[in-house]
């Protein structure tokens, strides 16, 4: 029998494989696909301030950002051709394209830092998913954890302890535990009867790579939003109310329909490439957890991909839970450990739900929403809104010291945290957590702070028995 089964190998099942293989517990990883879906691995995806942390925490930063190097060398390179050879590093190359003060986007607006009260914030790094998921793979692989491929799953079947998951050929496997992470349309999900309120769609956004005759560049129109470039970059349409079905593969005449009615033209489109529709369908289940059974990423939670949270999301997610599942899997822990999950993931999935649903009513182009725009486009300070996007003010469980439930920044403690232990600082209060060896680091420091395994500080402070709790709390007995 499996000790974890995890049903899906994008970026979150993969990430979460690598948290529970240095947990101690060598998952299973099966994946419908047989190779990475070509379509998403071109997408560009956001990777915020919060989550380069985690990857630094991991020893992956350094690799993720010479992605985004790559990536807005790419765009350099479009904008200016000059740039092809430029030997310049990722913040000289936004400079180049001045785009060294803008520090995200919320709706398409950008967050720029205008009288430099935001020069601590770092706006979020841009990589092509098939990319990213490749520096995933290459950990996991490291880690020796297997990845079966070309697996569907067609049911499952929770007992008290275990999951029984039958596979497409009518084999099965039987797990201690199993984990869903296979994307917005879980099978996981479905099977094991988890909820998914949230709401319907109410715009469209048309993608694909064209060669179009319309003036190349951005615009916000009555009808909707227009953006063209030419190949091999996207271009795309924004609708608003239209019938947003997702079934069926975009086609060239949908794609030209859409054009025609946003830019008002009898513009043509014989054939497209890389097509994909998107919609701010947006929905999370109520619980992360029923029995043996846990969900993260999509699975938990859907919304619009616009802002760029939705990969973030998931691999903090995955950051959260794998090391608790790891303990409990591990028999190191109390299963209670695994309510933290729901308690502390799911008001961060709300957050970001709503988040996005206030992006897509400011993404619309009628005069109210126009006004509201400029409005918020002249505030003096977007320091809030950036921090949001980053999920920076994110705190769990928040306690007496005011470290406590917070992300450690400190660059050496995330150092120390990339063998996926926890950490605790203060030299005084190392004997106190010698039982706990196999589970925590300990290093120097005056003050006590110990650190779990997602860099979030579970205890700050200078008593020995308020640590000994916490140890117990977080670690097991």
């Amino acid at each position: 029998m499996e000790s974890v089964m995890i049903v899906g190998g994008g970026p979150v099942g993969l990430f979460l494989a690598a948290e529970l293989a240095l947990a101690g517990v060598t998952p299973l990883v099966v994946e419908r696909l047989t190779e990475p879906d070509p379509r998403k691995g071109e997408d560009d995806r956001g990777i915020t301030a919060r989550t380069m942390r985690t990857l630094a925490a991991r020893g992956l930063a350094d690799a993720t950002t010479a992605l985004a190097e790559a990536a807005v060398r790419r765009l350099a390179r479009l904008a200016d051709p000059s740039l092809v050879d430029t030997p310049k590093d990722l913040p000289a190359l936004l400079e180049s394209l001045g785009m060294a003060d803008v520090k995200g986007d919320f709706a398409m607006l950008p967050l720029v830092d205008r009288n430099g009260t935001m020069t601590d914030l770092s706006p979020p790094l841009m990589v092509l998913q098939g990319e990213f998921e490749e520096i995933l793979a290459c950990r996991v692989a490291e880690l020796g954890v297997p990845v079966r491929r070309g697996v569907e799953v067609t049911a499952v079947a929770p007992g008290d302890d275990r999951v029984t998951v039958t596979l497409a050929d009518g084999s099965e496997i039987e797990t201690a535990w199993l984990v869903g992470c296979d994307g917005g349309r879980s099978t996981v999900r479905r099977c094991v009867g988890f909820d998914f309120p949230g709401t319907d769609p109410s715009m469209v956004a048309r993608i694909a790579v064209a060669d179009i005759d319309l003036a190349h560049g951005f615009q916000r129109l009555p009808t909707g939003m227009l953006a063209v470039a030419p190949p091999p970059a996207p271009s795309m349409t924004i609708e608003f109310d239209p019938d947003p079905t997702r079934d069926g593969e975009l086609t060239a005449a949908e794609f030209e329909a859409s054009l025609r009615r946003v830019s008002g033209t009898g513009v043509t489109v014989r054939e497209i490439a890389a097509p994909t529709r998107i919609t701010d369908n947006a929905r999370q289940t109520s619980t992360y957890r029923r029995g043996r059974v846990l969900l993260a990423g999509d699975a938990a939670h859907v919304h619009s991909p616009i802002g760029g949270q939705g990969l973030n999301l998931g691999l903090q997610d995955a950051a959260n839970l794998g090391w608790k599942l790891g303990l409990v899997a591990g028999g190191r822990a109390p299963e209670s450990l695994l309510d933290t999950y729901t308690r502390e993931r799911h008001p961060v999935g709300a957050e970001v739900l709503r988040n996005s649903r206030a992006e897509t009513a400011l993404l619309r182009t009628d005069p109210q929403i126009e006004a509201l725009r400029a409005l918020l486009a002249e505030l003096p300070t977007q320091r809030h809104l950036v921090e949001l996007m980053n999920g920076l003010h994110i705190r769990y469980e928040p306690g007496e010291h005011p470290l406590t439930g917070t992300f450690v920044d400190d660059p050496h403690a995330l150092e120390l945290l990339r063998a996926g232990r926890g950490l605790l600082l203060g030299g005084h209060l190392h004997e106190t957590a010698a039982a706990w060896a196999d589970r925590i680091t300990t290093a120097g420091g005056e003050d006590g702070v110990l650190v779990r395994p997602d860099g979030y500080i579970a205890w700050a402070g200078t008593d020995p028995d308020g640590l000994r709790a916490a140890l117990i709390r977080w670690f097991g007995p």
